[in-house]
């Protein structure tokens, strides 16, 4: 459960616990499938709207503080995680086990699986807001 993976965050190389490193890459993909979402139902005066609000002006630097935050607050709610939900995480993430698989090590149903993995998300995305 120490594993670390080492994950290119804004450019640089940055070491991570396995289970924090496949929580950002889900979350980025879901983020992606958001944005392309987005995109496609974006109308022409959404769009210019978007383009020329002057408060709608990215701050890279700022942006960057806020996600550095997020990373170091998402490390800390895994690390506050109790043992049996770091667990579900390692297997789930980490051993790359299925859903039907973690429910027969614990002894319920996938469905309860994919609740208790839920719940994880939320409380974890609920950290880095």
């Amino acid at each position: 459960m120490n594993d670390t993976v080492v994950v290119i965050y804004n450019g640089e190389p940055v070491s991570v616990p396995k289970e924090v490193a496949d929580f950002l890459e889900q979350d980025r993909k879901r983020q992606q499938a958001q944005d392309k979402q987005d995109d496609r139902h974006l109308s022409k005066s959404e769009f210019e709207t978007v383009l020329f609000c002057s408060e709608c002006v990215r701050r890279p630097v700022e942006d960057e503080a806020l996600r550095n935050l997020r990373l170091e607050n998402l490390r800390k709610a895994v690390k506050d995680l109790g043992e049996q939900s770091r667990e579900l995480i390692d297997l789930r993430y980490g051993r790359e086990l299925t859903m039907e698989e973690i429910g027969k090590v614990y002894g319920i149903s996938k469905a309860a699986v994919s609740k208790r993995l839920k719940t994880l998300h939320e409380k974890l995305r609920g950290s880095v807001t």
